[in-house]
């Protein structure tokens, strides 16, 4: 039965978009539903004028969709959607099922009423469609994010961490900031740069603290793990951090981030390899699909005096090098401790796990028997949310 209407019936909309992410269904729960973000440009703007449309924020939005995996694949032909994805679907106001939120990037990503999905089909991926229009089309609109940002600098993952080979006392903190992830790197106690600078997007903003102290930095780095918006979306709403140098992996990315790495233009340097300087080590993910931005993405390590921590980004522990596990006494724990197959390594003496993450949110993090395994494994499991035993509020990962 459709839903009730409470706004003003609007023109149906078409998009293209990069699947961001997936968040499937409880296996454990009936009727459980799964969300995917999804990365768009309106189709027909991009039709007219290709890569100019990626330049026009009244052109692009994030959509998060919602349905269960039955209704995806029995209206849609869909069988498991994946990162990396390219969809080309149309929303409407019929009141149908299933649902999906536009977030726009004029409105700086705020959600309107929920709309209708009246079709929805992949266009580029592993199941996409064989049609020769659809392959031309999800290979220009790949070309297009590029071209955005073809000119950035790029270099050796060495020049990462130039601020962070001086001499001085480091510490690395995990922030408060809700259902994301953000790390400060001081040294001296002078705050000097950022492993990740995230936030929460809109549908778990009830989980970001108000208000929020952010740390003050006329000078100094952001270096990205991976391209995921609860990874980067702290920097890009506060213009402050605009004048950073920011330091990331080339990685497949939609409209709206290829936007974003647009806008920080020559502050923005696309970085490959490993590294190591100052008793900080830097390595990628082994991931081998580039769409997995999670498990291709960096991981940072800092070693001193026989204590070694790990900033994880969102890999996996089977997709990290087993020299950064080794011998590691904190660690920042995967994907904001959400579900996972992959065991923790065994915690050195002492051994302190946080877990990223803010309540309330969306995904189901963090996932119990994460925090299970990992005090297993003789971990101490601290939040950065609310718990029993603890306020929220940053957590020092070092020393």
């Amino acid at each position: 039965m459709p839903i009730q209407k409470r706004f003003r019936k609007r023109e149906p909309t078409s998009y293209y978009g990069l699947v961001e992410e997936v968040l499937k269904a409880d296996p454990l729960v009936g009727r459980s539903r799964s969300y995917i973000l999804i990365d768009c440009v309106r189709a027909r703007r991009f039709d007219e004028s290709g890569t100019v449309a990626l330049e026009d924020r009244n052109a692009l939005a994030l959509v998060r969709a919602m349905s269960t995996p039955k209704r995806w694949k029995e209206k849609f032909g869909l069988g498991d959607l994946a990162t990396g994805d390219w969809l080309a679907f149309e929303l409407d106001d019929s009141g149908g099922v299933p649902r999906a939120w536009e977030l726009f990037a004029a409105s700086d990503y705020r959600s309107g009423p929920s709309r209708s999905i009246r079709s929805m089909r992949r266009i580029d991926g592993p199941a996409a469609s064989s049609q020769p229009e659809d392959q031309a089309l999800g290979s220009k609109l790949m070309a297009a994010t590029v071209e955005l940002v073809s000119k950035r600098r790029r270099a050796s993952a060495v020049t990462a961490l130039t601020g962070l080979g001086k001499r001085g006392k480091i510490e690395i903190i995990a922030l408060d900031v809700g259902q994301a992830s953000a790390s400060l790197i001081k040294r001296d106690g002078n705050p000097i740069g950022f492993f990740d600078v995230g936030a929460p997007i809109w549908f778990n903003k009830g989980s970001l603290p108000n208000p929020i102290s952010l740390p003050l930095l006329s000078e100094g780095f952001v270096l990205l793990s991976h391209w995921d918006f609860d990874h980067f979306d702290l920097g890009r709403r506060h213009a402050a951090y605009h004048s950073l140098d920011w330091f990331a992996p080339d990685q497949p990315v939609g409209p709206n981030t290829a936007r974003f790495q647009a806008d920080l233009g020559s502050r923005l340097t696309f970085i490959d390899g490993p590294a190591k300087s100052g008793g900080f080590t830097l390595a990628k993910g082994t991931a081998h699909l580039p769409s997995d931005r999670n498990g291709s993405g960096y991981q940072l390590r800092y070693e001193h005096n026989g204590h070694a921590v790990l900033l994880t980004g969102d890999a996996s522990y089977d997709l990290i090098e087993p020299h950064m596990l080794a011998g590691v006494g904190s660690v920042l724990v995967p994907h904001h401790a959400g579900r996972s197959n992959a065991p923790p390594p065994k915690a050195s003496t002492p051994g302190q796990a946080i877990a990223s993450y803010g309540v309330p949110n969306s995904y189901r993090h963090p996932h119990g028997q994460t925090l299970v395994d990992h005090a297993i494994r003789g971990w101490r499991v601290v939040s950065t949310a609310s718990t029993s035993s603890r306020h929220r509020g940053d957590r020092s990962l070092y020393p």
